[in-house]
């Protein structure tokens, strides 16, 4: 352990610095809260002030910490030789947090997502909230993709470790999939089911179809990646041998994924509705 006596002896005249270092931390709180305020009189709407906010109290947050860093900077170099026999404990302690602070360094340069964004990683998914040096906080969204009320973090360390999905990368529209479940009794009707599907997926897409395609191509040109059209596209997934899936991928804005998906599913079952299994539909 570190030589407390050593510390005790040293402290006492350390006065001023641990002054301007308590002074550091108060100027750092009131400014961040005196930043607060200012973004809560203003017009400005939630999720910027959110965005000015989280970015604000980083930058409030390494100026003091670096200001620390400074003002103990002899001291710190004092205690450098009795560290060394704590030096492997930290080590396996510091792991952690060293790859948090990594994973922070990553998020920083190569940006794979950024503030408002919807991420899935792991068993994670939901829209960005708070970034920090050490974890990303989420407000959670379901399997249905609306938002539970629940928040969820992880830390920084997981960007260096897992696959990272980012479903709002092409901005204002996002590719939607559906897939809808068809018992193996109406398999001899495939083509009116298609029929249903793809004309419901047209009526629920029309007010931004075309948009959505010239969106795609200007992000596939800019980005220099070739993405899909944005076309309405209907095919079937017949690896489950107990029932078919139809599959319908669409682009729509990433908010309207519920109501598009909801409209075409029930317009699609309706069809199925008057067909019997067991007789031919009419």
């Amino acid at each position: 352990m570190i030589d407390l006596q050593r510390i005790a002896a040293l402290i006492p005249g350390q006065w001023e610095r641990v002054i301007a270092t308590v002074l550091l931390l108060a100027a750092g709180f009131v400014v961040s809260q005196l930043w607060a305020h200012y973004l809560g009189r203003g017009d400005v709407p939630a999720e910027r002030r959110r965005l000015h906010l989280v970015w604000a109290r980083n930058i409030i947050g390494s100026i003091v910490l670096f200001t620390i860093v400074s003002v103990w900077a002899s001291t710190i170099a004092g205690f450098a030789l009795s560290l060394a026999a704590v030096a492997g404990a930290m080590l396996i302690v510091s792991k952690e947090l060293l790859l948090c602070v990594l994973g922070y360094v990553y998020l920083t340069f190569v940006r794979p997502f950024k503030f408002g964004d919807v991420i899935e990683i792991g068993s994670v998914h939901g829209r960005v909230i708070d970034i920090d040096m050490l974890a990303t906080t989420l407000a959670e969204h379901g399997d249905t993709g609306l938002p539970t009320g629940k928040t969820a973090a992880f830390p920084n360390a997981l960007l260096l470790t897992l696959p990272l999905k980012n479903t709002s990368s092409t901005g204002d529209f996002v590719l939607h999939f559906l897939r809808i479940p068809v018992p193996v009794a109406f398999a001899r009707d495939l083509a009116r089911i298609e029929a249903a599907a793809t004309e419901a997926a047209i009526e629920a897409t029309k007010a931004w179809q075309a948009q959505a395609e010239a969106h795609f191509r200007q992000v596939a040109d800019e980005s220099f990646v070739e993405l899909p059209s944005g076309r309405i596209r209907v095919f079937w997934d017949f690896a489950d041998a107990e029932r078919l899936l139809l599959c319908v991928r669409l682009a729509c804005p990433e908010k309207m994924r519920l109501q598009v998906g909801q409209d075409i599913f029930k317009a699609t079952w309706q069809a199925l509705a008057v067909c019997s299994p067991l007789d031919t539909c009419h």
